[in-house]
C-alpha cells in the first residue's frame, strides 16, 4: 500500500491548499462585509442623532444636547455613544479616543470611521459624525463599537474550516483506500506475483485481470509476452540441443584427429629406436659378434631404450599436467637461473645471452619449476636455431594486452620475449608450432612435445605464448603471464 500513501499524501496537500485558499478568500470577504455593515450602521445612527443633537444644541443649549447623547448611550447595548469636542484646547471627559491628527476630516464636516486600539483594550471601531453647533463643526458624535464579535467570528470560521477540512480528508481517504484496494492494489499484487513467477521460469500465461482499463491491457500484454518467451525458450532449447550434438560430433572428430596425430607421432618417434634395438638384438642373438661388439651393441640398445623412456615420459607429462603451485617470484631471478644452467650449452654453440628489463617489473605468481621448464625449452630452441652462433635476448616488460581466448578487456601482463638470430620460422609452420609431435628438427633431435607442454603450462597460469618472426632476422617467442591474481 505504499503507492496509496503517496497518492493520499499528495491528495492531502492538494486539499490543504484548496481549503486554505478558499478559507482565506472567504474570511477576507466576510470580514470586509462585517466592517462595511458596522460602518453603515454607525453612520446611520450617528447621522440620525446628529440632526437631533444639533437642533437641541441651538434651542435648548449644550447641556440638553449632551444629556440627549447620554440618554441614547444608556439605551444602546453593543455600541458606546459619546459627545466629543474637536478643539484641542478642550480637555475633560469629552476628549475623543482617536488621535487628533486623524480627525481633521471631521472638522471639515465629513464623517469618518477607523479602527484603533487604546492601551491594553481590545481593538474597536470608532465612527465620528460631525455636529454643527454654530458656524463650524466644533463637536462630533463618537460611536465606539468593539471588534470582539469579529474576533469570535474569525475563531469560529477557522474552527469550521479545520473541521470541514478534516472531515473531507477522512472521507476522501476512506473512499480512496476502498477504491485503491479493489481497483489498483489487487491488480498490482497480481502483477508482482506474476513477475516473480516469470523470474523463476514459470511462463504460463495464467494472469487474469478483469475490466477494460489499462491494468487489463497490461495483463493481456504480460500473458502475450509469456507465450512469446515460452516459444522462444523452446526454440533456444532445441537450438542448444542441436548445437550440443554438433559440438559432440566435432569433439569426437577432434579427439580422433588428435589420436591420429599422437599415433603417427608415436609411431614415427618410437619406430627408429625400436628398429635400432631390434637390429642390434638380432646381431647379438646370432652369436657372430665378439665381446667388444656385444658390449657396444648393448650400449646402443640401452641408449635407444632411454630415448623411448624419454618420449613416453614427455607424452605422459603432456597428458597429465599437474596444477601449478604458485608463489610470488621475481621473474628476472628465474631467467638468470635458467641462463646460468644453459651457459655451457650456449658457449659450445657460440651463443651469448643478453637480458633486457624495460621499466619496473612486478613480482608474478608462478610455479618456479614449471616456468623454468618453459624458459629452458624456449632458450634451448633459440640456441639450436643459431647454428653459426649469435645473441639470444630475453626481454622483460609489463604490457597491457587482451587475452586472445578469454578476456574481454585489457589487463596487465608480464611479457617475456625470447629472441634469437636464427633463420626464423616458416610461415606454414607458425600455426602448428604448439601442436603435439609437431617439430621442424631432424629425426632423433626432438619429440615435438616441448612447445605443447610449455603452452599447456602457461595456459594453467592464465596466460599464453605467441610466436612470430622478427622484422630483421630470427624468431621471437613471447610468454604472457597475468600480473593480477589468477582466477
Amino acid at each position: 500500500m505504499k503507492l496509496f500513501y503517496k497518492i493520499y499524501a499528495f491528495l492531502i496537500v492538494l486539499l490543504v491548499f484548496i481549503l486554505a485558499g478558499a478559507g482565506y478568500f472567504s474570511y477576507h470577504r466576510e470580514t470586509k462585509l462585517f466592517h462595511n455593515d458596522m460602518i453603515k450602521d454607525a453612520q446611520i445612527l450617528g447621522e440620525a442623532m446628529s440632526g437631533m443633537v444639533g437642533h437641541a444644541w441651538k434651542h435648548s443649549g449644550p447641556e440638553k444636547a449632551v444629556a440627549l447623547i447620554r440618554d441614547a448611550n444608556s439605551k444602546a447595548e453593543s455600541i458606546s455613544i459619546r459627545w466629543v469636542n474637536l478643539t484641542p484646547s478642550v480637555n475633560g471627559s469629552h476628549v475623543p479616543i482617536a488621535p487628533p491628527e486623524r480627525l481633521k476630516p471631521v472638522l471639515q464636516g465629513r464623517s469618518i470611521s477607523l479602527v484603533v486600539k487604546s492601551g491594553e483594550q481590545s481593538p474597536c471601531r470608532l465612527t465620528y459624525v460631525p455636529v454643527k453647533t454654530g458656524d463650524d463643526f466644533q463637536g462630533a458624535i463618537e460611536l465606539c463599537e468593539s471588534l470582539m464579535p469579529l474576533t469570535a467570528y474569525t475563531r469560529n470560521t477557522l474552527r469550521y474550516h479545520l473541521i470541514t477540512g478534516l472531515m473531507i480528508m477522512l472521507a476522501a481517504g476512506g473512499l480512496l483506500w476502498f477504491h485503491f484496494r479493489h481497483w489498483i492494489n489487487r491488480p498490482l499484487m497480481q502483477f508482482i506475483e506474476k513477475s516473480r513467477k516469470i523470474g523463476q521460469g514459470d511462463l504460463a500465461p495464467d494472469l487474469v485481470v478483469k475490466g477494460h482499463d489499462e491494468f487489463a491491457t497490461l495483463g493481456q500484454t504480460l500473458n502475450s509476452m509469456c507465450r512469446d518467451l515460452s516459444a522462444s525458450r523452446e526454440a533456444v532449447r532445441l537450438e542448444n540441443e542441436r548445437r550440443i550434438e554438433a559440438m559432440e560430433q566435432l569433439r569426437h572428430s577432434e579427439r580422433l584427429a588428435v589420436l591420429g596425430r599422437l599415433s603417427a607421432g608415436m609411431a614415427h618417434e618410437l619406430g627408429t629406436p625400436l628398429n635400432v634395438i631390434s637390429g642390434r638384438a638380432k646381431q647379438i642373438r646370432s652369436g657372430a659378434l665378439g665381446s667388444v661388439e656385444v658390449i657396444e651393441f648393448s650400449n646402443i640398445i640401452d641408449e635407444q631404450a632411454q630415448r623411448i623412456t624419454k618420449i613416453v615420459n614427455n607424452l605422459l607429462a603432456f597428458a597429465r599436467r599437474r596444477k601449478p603451485k604458485r608463489s610470488l617470484q621475481d621473474m628476472e631471478v628465474i631467467v638468470n637461473q635458467v641462463l646460468d644452467m644453459l651457459r655451457e650449452a650456449a658457449d659450445k654453440s657460440k651463443v651469448v645471452f643478453k637480458i633486457i628489463r624495460q621499466g619496473q617489473i612486478s613480482s608474478v605468481s608462478v610455479d618456479v619449476l614449471q616456468i623454468q621448464q618453459v624458459l629452458t625449452n624456449l632458450v634451448l630452441n633459440g640456441i639450436q636455431a643459431m647454428a653459426a652462433g649469435g645473441c639470444l635476448e630475453v626481454v622483460l616488460a609489463e604490457e597491457k594486452k587482451q587475452h586472445p581466448e578469454a578476456d574481454m578487456d585489457e589487463k596487465s601482463y608480464l611479457a617475456i620475449h625470447v629472441q634469437d638470430e636464427g633463420p626464423g620460422i616458416s610461415l606454414e609452420h607458425l600455426s602448428h608450432l604448439f601442436e603435439p609431435f609437431f617439430t621442424t628438427k631432424d629425426v632423433g633431435e626432438g619429440t615435438g612435445l616441448g612447445l605443447s607442454i610449455a603452452y599447456g603450462i602457461i595456459q594453467e597460469h592464465g596466460g599464453w605464448i605467441e610466436a612470430e618472426n622478427r622484422s630483421g632476422k630470427g624468431a621471437c617467442f613471447t610468454v604472457f603471464l597475468p600480473l593480477d591474481s589468477p582466477s
